[in-house]
């Protein structure tokens, strides 16, 4: 087939979430014949790829071995030559330091038809998920972004980027960082100057750090980050300081109120909470429009580290739809959220009990949606509904256990605490609402079977459903 007659796109699978990714992207994804991916591009994605597409990995991860760009070109051509449509798949941008224009020079030399599709790029992405916003009227008046390796054309000039007092965003930049900062001192930026890394953006294991540029790369060496990640420098970085000292003092008020009320199990954070525990009709602040109502609902959450309690609830509120909050039962998640401080705090609010499961228990449960980094990082192919499930199965089971201790199902649920059955999954359980995203946050819901919710069909709430595979959550 001629060159003429093939068809090639460069694609930027925005910034690692999956719903960032753009309707236009996943379209052109589930056209290609061939899939080149860099190592950046969350592996998620590859579910708007046809089943039968040929999928290659070709690296591409600063500061790491990769594949030659020669060679990506070259394995690019020799597929469309052979008539094959081909996607290069990239993360972030990838006319943002993803070496995009050189593949479209060399594409169009050959007469290759090309579409370049954008995606978010990391250096606004990773700012906003700390809520800094990189252009800001009372802090820059516009953005800067610099790579922080300037392999082949040299280092970058900071003193004229300091000049500018634009904000810096710098890519790549987390093996020079000591090396950064110091020349940027040297050239006369404050000390105290507001600065950010955030590592993995937008993805469940999104971590970041806060310091003054003075301190900023000893701060990072100490939190341990590492690539990928982006470098936030400039005033604009005070926004994320001061959205982290006011929840700071929030937890600490919120704490001291548990303490004064002598809820002190609450107040140190106790990562399994009592299974029975009545809730608290002060503690819950629904209680006064769901006095009565039975309380069936087992909510399971999956969240990234640092979630806030407010941004789990908003979630869990989203996924409710027309279910009532004074519904909930109980909370559930992996054990390894068991010190998750925006999750113990959202539980400890509504005086909500939280159950926690062993990756064997959630493994036991059948996943409609596995999900491939789920999987990778947590080992388990999904959690929020297992969790909702195993929840629910424990109500019921205590529930019947009050009314006959003696009881055959008894011995069959998940107990938060102690080692369930793994051969027994949550069968007196439903599914109401699958999988919902939401800030990041992801939310199921489920009941015992015969709870008054259980004929009720599997909802969508005012959250969207997430796509399969679209977190490991």
């Amino acid at each position: 087939m001629p060159a003429a007659m093939t068809r090639a796109w460069l694609i930027g699978a925005g910034p690692g979430d999956v719903e960032l990714m753009t309707l236009k992207a996943t379209r052109a994804l589930g056209e290609a014949d061939v899939v080149l991916v860099d190592d950046l591009v969350n592996p998620d994605v590859l579910q708007f790829a046809r089943a039968d597409a040929q999928v290659v990995y070709v690296g591409k991860r600063g500061g790491h071995p990769s594949t030659p760009q020669a060679e990506i070109v070259a394995q690019m051509l020799t597929h469309l030559r052979a008539g094959r449509s081909v996607a290069r798949l990239k993360g972030g941008d990838p006319f943002v330091f993803g070496r995009g224009g050189e593949e479209l020079e060399a594409l169009d030399a050959e007469g290759i038809r090309v579409d370049v599709i954008n995606g978010i790029t990391a250096g606004i992405a990773a700012p906003a998920a700390l809520g800094i916003a990189v252009t800001h009227r009372e802090h820059a008046q516009g953005v800067v972004f610099v790579t922080g390796h300037g392999a082949g054309s040299g280092e970058p000039d900071w003193a004229a980027l300091v000049a500018t007092r634009m904000t810096l965003v710098i890519y790549m930049g987390m093996r020079r960082l000591a090396e950064i900062t110091a020349a940027l001192l040297a050239v006369g930026m404050r000390a105290d100057t507001p600065c950010a890394a955030i590592e993995a953006a937008t993805r469940p294991e999104q971590r970041h750090a806060l310091a003054p540029l003075g301190d900023f790369a000893a701060t990072v060496a100490r939190a341990g980050l590492g690539s990928p990640a982006i470098v936030v420098i400039g005033g604009v970085a005070s926004l994320a300081l001061a959205r982290e000292a006011a929840a700071q003092r929030d937890s600490e008020t919120r704490r001291a109120r548990f303490d004064e009320a002598g809820d002190t199990a609450v107040a140190e954070a106790r990562p399994m909470p009592s299974p029975g525990a009545a809730a608290s009709a002060a503690g819950r602040t629904d209680s006064a429009h769901g006095a009565g109502l039975p309380k069936t609902l087992s909510v399971g959450i999956g969240c990234r580290s640092n979630s806030t309690a407010a941004d789990i609830e908003a979630a869990v509120r989203a996924a409710l739809g027309t279910h009532p909050f004074a519904g909930i039962v109980n909370v559930a998640t992996i054990d390894s959220k068991a010190h998750e401080a925006g999750l113990l705090e959202f539980c400890a609010r509504h005086a909500l009990p939280l159950q926690l499961f062993t990756r064997e228990q959630i493994a036991a449960i059948p996943v409609t949606s596995p999900s491939a980094a789920a999987h990778a990082h947590l080992g388990v192919d999904g959690v929020c509904e297992p969790c909702a499930l195993l929840a629910a199965s424990h109500a019921a089971s205590t529930a019947n256990t009050a009314i006959a201790a003696n009881t055959a199902n008894a011995a069959s649920v998940a107990n938060t605490g102690c080692a369930a059955d793994p051969a027994t999954p949550a069968s007196h359980a439903l599914l109401l609402v699958r999988k919902t995203v939401h800030a990041g946050i992801t939310v199921a819901i489920a009941c015992a079977s015969d709870a008054p919710h259980a004929d009720a069909a599997p909802q969508s709430s005012a959250a969207h459903p997430a796509p399969p595979n679209q977190d490991p959550r």
